[in-house]
């Protein structure tokens, strides 16, 4: 006769031996292709005063560190980040990415700091792939910079604005015309705003598909999105 307690000591060992084999499995995977989970956040309060904080949602910080002064070019300018810090993070997808954040006086940007208006200044990089916004704040007299850098194709200048900044899209909307960089009071009244701008219909579409959609008024088409970025635009 089976003695009971031998099978269940036995079926409980298996079911151990189990799952501590799918521990083990999990973390060698995870070292080997580690992923961001779901729930995990990235929450970044940009100088450190509230006014201007990053959010990146299914994304883990992976480090942080101080960074030299330096520029970076973008479409239709060169710009610096000052006092800055270079804080990488894993998305979900498994990519490797990061982002610079700074806080720094306005005399090293264009702003119109006798102007009672925040402004700021919206662009894509073109020494590597990222985006940027730079935001002059009136009220604190500081200037509030983010680059974000990879090649994740969500993040679009809209997205860096509205999704990780969560700035509100009627009074920091997109805006994209020929010329120059320039100033001009925002549709809500609040206040203005500075934006580099993309040369032509061409070429936004190619750098910023969702930016693209948003301008010409088709609203948010995520099959769309898809299918230009499976053809290979960014």
């Amino acid at each position: 006769m089976v003695d009971a307690k031998k099978v269940m000591a036995i079926i409980f060992a298996i079911i151990i031996l189990m799952a501590i084999r799918f521990v083990v499995v999990g973390t060698v995977v995870d070292f080997i292709s580690p992923t961001a989970s779901f729930s995990d956040q990235v929450v970044e309060d940009i100088g450190g005063d509230n006014f201007l904080v990053a959010t990146l949602n299914h994304s883990r910080k992976m480090g942080e560190e101080s960074i030299p002064d330096a520029n970076f070019t973008a479409s239709k300018g060169v710009y610096g980040w000052y006092g800055a810090k270079n804080i990488s993070f894993l998305t979900y997808s498994g990519k490797n990415e990061y982002m610079v954040v700074w806080k720094t006086t306005p005399d090293k940007y264009g702003f119109l700091t006798n102007e009672s208006v925040n402004q700021y200044i919206s662009d894509y990089l073109t020494d590597r792939p990222g985006k940027c916004f730079i935001e002059y704040s009136y009220q604190n007299k500081c200037v509030y910079g983010i680059v974000i850098v990879g090649d994740d194709p969500q993040f679009t200048e809209s997205w860096l604005m509205h999704g990780i900044l969560g700035l509100n899209k009627t009074e920091f909307p997109l805006v994209y015309s020929g010329g120059t960089p320039n100033y001009s009071v925002s549709s809500s009244g609040d206040g203005g705003h500075y934006h580099t701008v993309v040369p032509d219909r061409y070429t936004l579409p190619r750098t910023d598909p969702g930016a693209y959609y948003d301008h010409y008024e088709y609203g948010d088409n995520y099959d769309i999105d898809d299918y230009l970025e499976s053809e290979g635009y960014d």
